[in-house]
């Protein structure tokens, strides 16, 4: 074998090792990621469920009907402004993860 094909083999071999470590280095930072993330996407899970279970939305629709209208109407505007921003948030973490592709505008009423 020449000096310069050794050489060549040589330095594949260098730049393979170099990507196996570059490779195990990024999925390590990938799993700590995903590692944070669980507790969010745990917390997202429950408050979605919460928000859409019928008991919480009829509980809610009496609490309006006993708290009298006029503050009722202010905690319904409050709980729609929460929930839509737990709906954008799960969204953001879902594009994030690579689960939905970004969307460039949303229609309203468009569930996210």
């Amino acid at each position: 074998m020449s000096h310069r094909v050794q050489e060549l083999a040589e330095r594949e071999t260098n730049l393979r090792q170099r990507c196996a470590a570059q490779r195990a280095m990024i999925a390590q930072e990938i799993a700590s990621i995903e590692a944070r993330f669980t507790r969010v996407d745990r917390i997202a899970r429950v408050a979605r469920a919460t928000l859409l279970n019928p008991v919480v939305i009829v509980g809610a629709v009496v609490a309006l009907f006993t708290i009298g209208r006029s503050r009722g109407m202010r905690v319904v505007g409050r709980l729609w402004v929460l929930s839509t921003a737990v709906r954008r948030l799960v969204h953001t973490i879902r594009v994030f993860q690579g689960l939905m592709p970004k969307q460039t505008a949303t229609v309203r009423g468009e569930p996210l």
